[in-house]
């Protein structure tokens, strides 16, 4: 049976409210039903299971990890009870998407660190960056490039994967000037 749309609270969030339990009780009710367990994250299968169950129309990953999405704190007086429910679905399937990224990520950094264990050269670099799609940087904003890796690192949950890639090339033209002023 499709969700039916019920009145919004009265004043600001209170979990008490009859809509807010209401909300925290069907996305309950959703979790259950897709087998997802108590982390917040659903993956892609688990997402539209809980769409399923409750009668919603999922929304695609893009717009999963969108920044609207992101940002958007879902809850009248903005949205109805139906959109308040599907957008907090959407935002744990974020989650789920930012873990997937993550571990992603993870797997990647040990590949490049053995691949690579003094950084790359100038051609791995392009060789890679043609591999995942990416537009490599010049050498000359190299480091630019690799320190704002390193700062987003620490605010965000996860750099741009251009920022990831350039930071090893970073450490490839370290190396290449170590050995060089040894040489010299």
């Amino acid at each position: 049976m499709p969700l039916q749309e019920i009145p919004p609270p009265v004043g600001p969030y209170n979990p008490d409210d009859p809509f807010w339990q209401k909300v925290w009780s069907v996305l309950e009710q959703g979790r259950i039903a897709s087998g997802a367990g108590p982390s917040g994250q659903f993956t892609r299968e688990e997402y539209e299971r809980a769409c399923a169950e409750l009668e919603l129309i999922p929304l695609s990953d893009e717009e999963c990890f969108s920044r609207e999405i992101k940002d958007r704190r879902a809850g009248p007086p903005d949205h109805t009870f139906v959109e308040t429910v599907s957008l907090r679905l959407a935002h744990d399937r974020r989650w789920g998407i930012m873990a997937q990224l993550r571990q992603e990520r993870k797997e990647l950094r040990w590949e490049f660190e053995r691949r690579f264990p003094r950084g790359m050269s100038r051609q791995d670099y392009e060789e890679v960056c043609a591999n995942l799609g990416l537009q490599p940087a010049p050498d000359e904003s190299i480091r630019a490039t690799a320190a704002d890796y390193l700062a987003r690192e620490e605010i965000e949950d996860l750099p741009h994967i251009n920022l990831f890639v350039a930071n090893f090339r970073d450490m490839g033209i370290f190396s290449e000037r170590r050995r060089g002023a040894a040489g010299a």
